[in-house]
């Protein structure tokens, strides 16, 4: 069974573990059992924490529970390196080993040549066990002893928190920035400071974590969908989404035939800041007959630049329709030249609501004589994924 301990608000839980754990030499660290049967430190809700440092901390697991943001008083050889996170039920604990050669857990060691590629140095000089199924985002910190300057080659803004995979076996990305503010207190700097996930997830997703520096520069621009589909009338809807976004200036839209001529076909003007979902469209009216390629080309304020990845769109010569008569009194018909590529025809009113639907053409034509007086749009959606609509009168 666990061993655990219970915090009413004083420093570091139990006051009379830490009272007697002072007065045998050991400085105010609470040390647990870190092999399974594990030994966790658990705190409540409205737990508060006074006085943490490298002298007063726990040597093992913690536990939070609710759902309030809480930095983990955790650390490993005498030195302090707590992590946050705001979901209840998290438990971790730092290691001050090299996730490389570690055996402290299972499924280790967690080699740091295995690793995505925009990933070009993990460090080894420590790594976190966080465990957890409530989605949160983390925050981990680091010291001198980090080596943040050499993992980054002295480039702060290149610094990440990437986790072990145990399904791929390799250390992937997690999108995160550096905290302007540590938790540790002062301005984070590549001495001392903290980093925070840009997402939350859930702990278990990873096996470990640690600290690690991309191979560039960040983008400015987190981008986490990008889409393309057919539109109305041979045109093509672009969508895309970021999730962060820092000193980022525009999207160029461009698109090619062949994926080595590239045209631009528009620019849509950024967030520049954000730290949440933001939502961006673009319609291509002049989309060619055949394969169309489209990448962004997202551009910073400084002039640097990224693509994204390319989306596909195959435009086919669309049938020609009409629709006759219209105004319509009783019947209305529809006239086109390959009446085996339509999948849907819906007939809506101007609030959005269906009042016919098929998906195939009639000699016979549409009964309207059941529609109230008014203006509708009818709406032929062909099997390629792109649709023709018109606006009909429906008189009586």
């Amino acid at each position: 069974m666990d061993r655990v301990y219970t915090n009413k608000g004083l420093i570091l839980g139990c006051l009379v573990l830490l009272i007697s754990l002072t007065a045998s030499g050991q400085n105010g660290i609470i040390t647990t059992k870190r092999s399974a049967p594990r030994g966790v430190v658990s705190f409540s809700a409205t737990s508060v924490l006074t006085g943490i440092s490298n002298t007063k901390h726990i040597d093992g697991y913690v536990k939070k529970n609710g759902t309030s943001s809480f930095t983990f008083p955790v650390g490993d050889n005498g030195v302090y390196r707590p992590f946050a996170a705001a979901a209840d039920g998290t438990t971790g604990a730092y290691f001050s080993e090299n996730p490389n050669s570690t055996t402290a857990l299972s499924g280790a060691p967690f080699l740091v040549v295995n690793k995505e590629s925009t990933i070009a140095t993990v460090s080894t000089k420590e790594f976190w066990d966080i465990d957890g199924t409530n989605t949160s985002r983390l925050t981990l910190t680091w010291n001198a002893a980090s080596a943040v300057a050499a993992l980054t080659e002295n480039t702060i803004n290149r610094l990440t928190i990437t986790g072990w995979n145990s399904s791929a076996s390799r250390w992937e990305k997690i999108a995160s920035s550096v905290d302007a503010t540590s938790i540790l207190g002062g301005q984070s700097t590549l001495t001392a400071g903290s980093i925070t996930s840009t997402f939350s997830t859930a702990p278990n997703t990873y096996s470990v974590y640690t600290l690690a520096a991309v191979t560039t520069d960040p983008l400015p621009v987190t981008l986490i969908r990008f889409t393309a589909s057919p539109g109305e009338n041979g045109t093509v809807r672009l969508n895309w989404v970021t999730a962060a976004e820092t000193n980022s200036k525009q999207f160029d839209i461009q698109q090619s035939a062949d994926g080595k001529t590239w045209y631009d076909k528009g620019t849509v003007q950024a967030r520049g800041e954000s730290v949440s979902e933001a939502v961006y469209e673009f319609i291509d009216e002049n989309a060619a007959i055949g394969e169309n390629l489209y990448r962004l080309k997202m551009i910073d304020r400084d002039e640097t630049f990224a693509y994204s990845k390319i989306e596909s769109v195959r435009i086919f010569g669309a049938p020609e329709t009409s629709f006759y008569p219209n105004p319509v009194s009783e019947r209305l018909f529809l006239k086109i030249n390959d009446a085996k590529s339509v999948q849907e025809i819906n007939i809506s009113d101007l609030n959005g609501n269906s009042v016919y639907k098929a998906n195939n053409v009639s000699a016979s034509g549409i009964d309207v004589r059941g529609l109230n007086t008014g203006m509708y749009l009818i709406r032929v959606v062909l099997k390629n994924g792109s649709f023709n609509s018109q606006k009909i009168i429906v008189t009586k």
